[in-house]
């Protein structure tokens, strides 16, 4: 087993400060209120060494959620084969939302730092129109099938799920809630998978 180097161990581990710090501040005082500068000064280093380190304040804010959303199309591919589609995008999508699951400070951190954010970074950390159209592109090859109804069934599932799935993170964003994200996003999907109808006994 190779060992990581001493020099890229200290730069890891001054990333991680680095976005801990900007995590809190961004908490605290609101994203458009804390600087790069500020951000720099609480961690103890230069603005020229935090800028050899992280490309920009955004970055901080949607680096791994960005990442995360990469993810997605992967983890449908990796998916079984012989699995409903329905099923695979689902655990696709739940794969992404699992990591938030077991670090609770951290998540609440980020959750009031992007509720502070501009509404356009708040988006940024979603799935974007490429994104959709890899995934959409993704279920209609697992669907087999090139006509109209495999691609139109392609596209309504994945853009309805993507929905759903931004509608559970913005109401986790100004709300906040005892429920993680990953499990209003699991009642999101289910709603879409499963339809919306309320059972008959409790129709009043």
């Amino acid at each position: 087993m190779t060992s990581v180097p001493l020099r890229e161990r200290q730069r890891d581990a001054l990333r991680a400060d680095i976005g801990r710090t900007a995590l809190r501040l961004f908490a605290e005082r609101g994203y458009d209120a804390v600087t790069t500068e500020a951000i720099a000064e609480e961690v103890g280093i230069s603005p020229s060494t935090f800028f050899r380190h992280v490309p920009s304040k955004e970055h901080l804010l949607l680096g791994a959620a960005q990442r995360g959303r990469a993810r997605i199309v992967a983890n449908f591919r990796n998916r079984p084969r012989d699995e409903a589609v329905e099923d695979s995008l689902v655990a696709a999508i739940l794969a992404r939302t699992s990591q938030f699951v077991d670090d609770d400070e951290t998540v609440e951190l980020w959750r009031r730092a992007m509720a502070s954010a501009p509404a356009g970074l708040q988006r940024a950390s979603l799935l974007d129109h490429e994104d959709c159209d890899e995934l959409i592109a993704a279920v209609a090859e697992r669907l087999g099938s090139r006509s109209t109804a495999a691609q139109l069934r392609a596209g309504v599932l994945v853009r309805s799920s993507v929905a759903a799935v931004e509608y559970a993170y913005e109401w986790w964003l100004r709300n906040g809630s005892r429920s993680s994200l990953h499990v209003l996003t699991q009642q999101a999907l289910d709603l879409v998978m499963h339809g919306f109808a309320v059972p008959t006994s409790r129709r009043g």
